[in-house]
């Protein structure tokens, strides 16, 4: 069976980015049909997992920040924001948020077309069609599919305007896959090769030929210093330095994670056809990062508790599986035995060897996180060929790329939500602005 219909604007993907644009095409232009086309069975599906199931709607230091708590506050949501510049919903649950976002666009009268999927995308000049809607000077024919217990129906729709807004590939458990990539190639725009990125690496030192093995510190977190080094030759001198961001370091069961981690992976793109590779990257953390531990480990050695033994020394500055993992990584045959030892009995070479472990604590990236755990998709639809003030394209008139389906990411902390909400904006008031100068 085959359904053909029509409506003024297509929004393919009812996310955060389609849903901002709906309601503001709602808002802005209320005589205009407006469609959302999305695969899955409800609207803001991965909205609902954002931050942790609170939703960290924005950032105060985000570009936009501004224009979206106007957005917010027109459709009735109350929101706070805190001194690190993190912004939630009051109720702190975004599962609020996408229902409300869903509701408001429902009464502006949006329609909406569930379990349904955007298979290709095709354009005829607007001339050719009776009765364009002015604007645009393409119209676009939309294929989608319908799956039910009845087998598949297959649906043209026509549009004066298309808002691609399919996200990228992080979290296909919420119909992310990149299908949208696939379907803008085939439209004339380049792609830069999507990558995960805001999520965890695994390392060669949790190998379990590795000795010692880093899986003792599965479960451990520890505030420090994560720095991140790139190098060809794999020298990773300071010159190397490419990323250095504070903040809890998290050790798994299979390596690194933490928001320091996550926005750490955003700087680990590599050019496999320039002859690059992850080998080119060196991860170190620091464990003492408030001071020397040199002055902490020379006192010791001769301060009322020089008798203590090392190992239980360490504790006092580190957590016990870190404090072990050091003392493996620095002893020269019997771990066990050089635990024990006095502090007093450290030479200046096994004092500069820990000392060493613990503020430079290298690891050797082995792979980064798959699409599962990644919070957010690297690459996307080249910014070249987007107007990033409207979100246009810049090759077909019409159409609009917003949110991750671009090649934009941003560090953790609502940034990277915060694009997906003033890109819809964007290219909904590109829309309205439009037909008004026509």
């Amino acid at each position: 069976m085959k359904e053909s219909r029509y409506a003024d604007v297509v929004i393919a993907g009812g996310g955060a980015s389609g849903l901002a644009a709906a309601i503001e095409l709602g808002m802005k232009a209320p005589h205009l049909s407006v469609l959302v086309i999305e695969k899955m069975p409800e609207a803001g599906r991965k909205i609902r997992a954002t931050g942790s199931g609170r939703c960290n709607i924005s950032n105060t230091g985000a570009a936009g920040y501004s224009r979206i708590m106007k957005f917010f506050r027109e459709i009735g949501l109350v929101t706070k924001a805190y001194d690190n510049g993190l912004v939630y919903p009051y109720s702190e649950s975004a599962a609020d948020v996408a229902e409300l976002l869903f509701e408001r666009a429902l009464s502006l009268g949006v329609n909406f077309a569930f379990g349904e999927e955007v298979m290709s995308v095709k354009t005829v000049p607007a001339d050719l069609v009776a009765d364009p809607l002015p604007g645009s000077s393409n119209v676009f024919v939309i294929n989608s599919v319908f799956k039910d217990r009845d087998g598949l129906e297959n649906i043209t729709t026509h549009a004066s305007f298309l808002i691609m807004a399919m996200g990228g590939k992080a979290g296909p458990t919420f119909g992310t896959i990149g299908d949208g990539y696939r379907i803008a190639r085939n439209l004339g725009h380049s792609v830069v090769t999507p990558v995960p990125a805001l999520t965890g690496i695994e390392c060669e030192e949790w190998e379990k030929d590795c000795s010692p093995c880093a899986v003792m510190l599965g479960g451990t977190r520890s505030a420090g210093v994560v720095s991140l080094y790139k190098d060809a030759s794999h020298n990773f001198g300071e010159d190397t330095k490419i990323f250095e961001e504070a903040g809890e370091i998290q050790f798994t069961k299979y390596g690194l994670s933490g928001i320091c981690v996550f926005n750490m992976t955003r700087h680990m793109r590599y050019d496999r056809r320039g002859g690059e590779s992850l080998d080119d990257f060196m991860v170190r953390v620091d464990l003492f990062p408030d001071g020397d531990i040199r002055e902490f480990i020379r006192d010791s050695r001769t301060g009322a508790f020089s008798g203590e033994p090392i190992g239980e020394l360490l504790c006092t500055v580190l957590k016990g599986p870190l404090a072990e993992y050091i003392i493996r990584r620095s002893a020269e045959g019997d771990a066990e035995a050089f635990a024990s030892r006095p502090v007093s009995s450290l030479s200046d070479e096994e004092a500069e060897r820990i000392a060493a472990n613990i503020h430079t604590l290298s690891f050797r990236p082995d792979q980064i996180r798959g699409w599962n755990d990644a919070q957010v998709t690297m690459g996307g639809v080249s910014m070249d060929e987007i107007k990033e003030a409207t979100s246009e394209s810049l090759l077909i008139d019409g159409m609009y790329i917003t949110g991750e389906l671009a090649d934009r990411d941003f560090q953790c902390g609502g940034y990277n939500l915060s694009n997906a909400w003033i890109t819809g904006l964007a290219a909904a008031d590109s829309i309205a602005a439009k037909l008004q100068a026509d």
